[in-house]
Formats: structure tokens, sequence, C-alpha cells
């Protein structure tokens, strides 16, 4: 036993992320948590003086009074007599002495409920005050979501859900029926399309139409519905398509447009 501590993990002293210590981080002390959360320690020991000083004056808790009397009573009534007079004050006293602890704990008890409630209005104060002043700054992390893939999983969550209230006859619409495909268009590919400054992007957000026509009864995608040189967007492929008809310089066809570059390619069936 004196070998074992006397290895170099039992010393006191220096580093202790040695040997099977490796790995471990240093506590970090409790007195530092109020500085980390921002909260002022003399601002809350002062606030909480002051709350429960005003209950006291205020709503005073009754003090608690050994009750000498009932003592006296059973002292006089001789119930403990035949057993000495030490006995009898001991058993006269024993019954009153009981209900004097009980009434005195729970005297403490509502002293130190007065403290934890001061200390709870002091600490929710401060932390409402350093809410306030975030989100007043704009670094608050309380405030909504408004990020584009916040609106995204908002959107695909409220298709997803929409589809399933669909009754057996009832047949999906385009929302329904491509519910993330549908979501990105409108979060992400349409903000792009506003922002881009590549020039068919801008063609593309001139002359967009919005999704190809979509039969619900169907099931299916009407290309020849679409009106020529204008831009459509296809959720199977999650890509623009534009329909051009047939010229004398060129044979015309549906031709795709990747949504993020806008690169062209004409579609091979």
């Amino acid at each position: 036993m004196a070998r074992i501590l006397k290895r170099p993990m039992f010393n006191r002293g220096g580093s202790t992320n040695n040997g099977i210590m490796t790995g471990l981080k240093d506590r970090t002390g409790f007195s530092d948590i109020g500085t980390t959360l921002g909260i002022d320690r003399d601002r809350t020991k002062e606030e909480m003086q002051l709350l429960v000083d005003l209950q006291n004056q205020f709503a005073p808790v009754p003090k608690t009074r050994l009750p000498l009397g009932e003592i006296g009573l059973n002292l006089m009534s001789g119930q403990y007599a035949g057993d000495g007079l030490l006995r009898n004050l001991a058993g006269s006293a024993t019954d009153p002495y009981k209900k004097f602890v009980a009434a005195d704990d729970a005297r403490d008890l509502a002293l130190a409920k007065r403290k934890a409630s001061a200390l709870s209005t002091s600490v929710g104060q401060q932390f409402a005050e350093r809410i306030a002043k975030a989100k007043a700054a704009g670094t608050s992390n309380m405030q909504k979501d408004y990020t584009p893939q916040r609106a995204y999983e908002t959107q695909v969550a409220a298709n997803i859900e929409s589809a399933g209230k669909l009754k057996s006859f009832e047949k999906p619409d385009i929302n329904q029926k491509y519910p993330r495909a549908t979501a990105e268009y409108d979060t992400y590919i349409l903000r792009n399309l506003r922002a881009t400054t590549n020039e068919t992007g801008q063609l593309i957000a001139a002359n967009n139409m919005g999704f190809v026509p979509f039969d619900p009864k169907t099931q299916t995608f009407d290309y020849g519905s679409m009106r020529p040189g204008a831009f459509y967007y296809d959720p199977r492929i999650r890509a623009f398509v534009q329909r051009m008809p047939a010229s004398d310089d060129d044979e015309g066809g549906i031709f795709i447009y990747d949504k993020n570059t806008f690169k062209k390619r004409k579609f091979e069936k």
C-alpha cells in the first residue's frame, strides 16, 4: 500500500492530467458560474435582502413559542405524577415539545422559501434584462429564426402534414407529391434567382412562370402547356425547363437549366 501511494498520480500538486487521468479537464469553479451566466452576485445579494426584509416587514412569519401553558396543564393534571418529579416534568413536556419542534421546523422552512423566492426573482430579472439587451443588439438566440434553412424545414413539414391528411380518394397536389423539392424552390432557389448576377439566371428570373403545369387528377406534368420561351421549374429533376418552338435556325425542343449554375443543356428523351 505504501508503494502504491507513492505513485505520481497520488502526488500532491502538479498536473493530474496524466496516466489514467489523461483527457480529464479541470473542474470549473462554482464561484465563476455567476460571471459566465451574466449574474451580478452583489446585486443579487442586495436584492434578495431587500425582498426578504419587505416580506418580513409586511407579512412576518410568526415566531415559534414554547407551549408552556400546555406543559403546565399536564403538570397540574398529574398525568405523570406517580413517576417522580423529574419523570413528571419530562413526561409533561414531551408532547408539547414535539409540537414546538414541528412548528419551529415549519417556520424555518417558510423563511428558507422566502430566500429561494427572492433569489429566483432577482436572477429571473437579470436574465430578462440580459435577453432584452441581446434582442436590442440583434444577437439574441431567443429571437425567431428567419433563416432559409428554417423556412425550408417549416415548409417541408407543412407539405408532408398536408399530404398526410389526404383521404384515400384524394390525389396530392404538386406540393404534397414533391414536398422537399417544392419547399427548396420556394425558400432557396427563388432567393438565389433574385440575387444572381448571372445573365442567364437574370433571364430566367425575368421570365419565370413557376412550376411546370401539373394535373393532380392524372399526376402528370404537361410540357406542352408551357408558354414557348418561358421558364418553368420541374420538381422531379429539380431544374428549370424551357420549351422552344422549332425555327429556321433551330430545331427547338425542351431545354434544361441547372438551378444553381444556370448551365443549359438539351433534354434528351
